[in-house]
């Protein structure tokens, strides 16, 4: 079964070929590493209509219809992996798919894999997918992002941007950005 881009999906809507995805509750501390790296790169960079910039929050499975007949996605979000807090890692698609597919630990638990495999079955997984993950410290309840995750947020916005470039999209800096202010956020980044 052929798709092209933009085709309908099941939720009726035509999705753009790449999207960045935010993921986190913003409520519990580093957790908010998601939106607040999506919310920079809207902040410091101009994109192509091609490209939807969205917080997701804690989709869990319903991670499907924001992923469904696109090119590409680059999902954000605070993740458990070696290193330091702070540490960003990047995973591909085929790492993600090779994951065993095991039921949702918690009700924040994305369920990539299994939305993975959905999306492979019913034909309309993303091409390109890649999760930039941020080592958290903290994801007690509270607002606002520990300094280590703090710090790690340009480089995070730096890598997505790498990997739209990798992309071919063409992603502009912008001149003068201004300060990055998330109703969530302790704190306002400037940009780089």
């Amino acid at each position: 079964m052929s798709k092209g881009y933009g085709a309908k999906t099941r939720g009726g809507d035509d999705p753009r070929p790449v999207a960045v995805l935010g993921m986190g509750n913003v409520l519990l501390g580093d957790d908010a590493v998601g939106p607040t790296v999506v919310e920079t790169l809207r902040v410091w960079y101009e994109l192509p209509d091609e490209v939807e910039c969205a917080d997701i929050g804690t989709p869990g499975l319903d991670l499907v219809p924001h992923m469904a007949g696109r090119r590409a996605v680059i999902l954000v979000d605070a993740v458990a992996a070696a290193g330091p807090p702070g540490t960003v890692r990047v995973w591909d698609r085929e790492r993600i798919a090779s994951a065993a597919v095991t039921g949702r630990l918690s009700p924040h638990d994305p369920g990539l894999a299994e939305t993975l495999a959905a999306l492979e079955f019913s034909g309309e997984a993303p091409e390109v997918l890649h999760v930039v993950g941020i080592v958290p410290a903290e994801t007690g309840t509270g607002l606002g992002l520990s300094p280590a995750v703090r710090e790690a947020v340009p480089e995070a916005v730096e890598t997505v941007v790498r990997l739209l470039v990798e992309l071919g999209v063409p992603v502009r800096r912008r001149p003068d950005p201004g300060p990055v202010e998330a109703w969530w956020s302790d704190t306002t980044h400037r940009g780089p």
